[in-house]
């Protein structure tokens, strides 16, 4: 320490490092740690659960896995290194620097939602089952193309029309409401 005080230390790291230097305070603090025998500017070893999950061989492990099957689930990868949800997740996005980019949505499953679901309007309202649909949409482009258009058709739904460019004149106020109350 050569035996400085801190402004003279403070002085010297504005000279040489003039923007990065550190603050006052800062550098009061470290004369205060030597004078009390510390030796090294370097953390010490503290007690507490060890960082093993960032250990080079959980990340490769983990790089290795998604390489060989890149639709690999999240909880598999729990399963096959032993470390948790969150750590696995740590490694994917911070260390390795990938993105889940891959998403299945299987068909057969969508089907079999759409058809329990009419199932249960049959078995739970089926005076509501034997009436037309009502279907309430506005003019956006992507709305009225033919792919929706032809859905609707097949569905046998009743649009409710909606007039261009009025906000206000929404048709549940005089087209909706007085045919639920009839």
């Amino acid at each position: 320490m050569k035996g400085l005080t801190p402004k003279k230390i403070k002085a010297e790291l504005d000279n040489v490092h003039s923007t990065s230097a550190s603050a006052f305070a800062t550098v009061y603090n470290w004369v205060n740690e030597f004078k009390r025998g510390r030796t090294s500017t370097c953390d010490a070893p503290r007690s507490g659960r060890p960082i093993e999950a960032a250990m080079s061989e959980i990340i490769d492990k983990v790089h290795d896995i998604v390489l060989t099957d890149r639709r690999v689930k999240v909880r598999q990868l729990v399963e096959a290194t032993g470390i948790s949800h969150d750590t696995v997740i740590s490694i994917l996005h911070e260390q390795l620097g990938m993105k889940k980019l891959s998403v299945r949505w299987p068909v057969p499953k969508k089907a079999k939602t759409v058809n329990l679901s009419d199932n249960i309007l049959k078995k739970k309202r089926p005076h509501l089952a034997k009436k037309k649909v009502l279907f309430h949409q506005d003019n956006v482009q992507v709305h009225t193309c033919p792919a929706p258009m032809a859905k609707f058709n097949e569905f046998r739904y009743e649009l409710l029309p909606h007039p261009a460019y009025s906000p206000d004149l929404a048709p549940c106020d005089y087209f909706l409401f007085p045919n639920l109350k009839k």
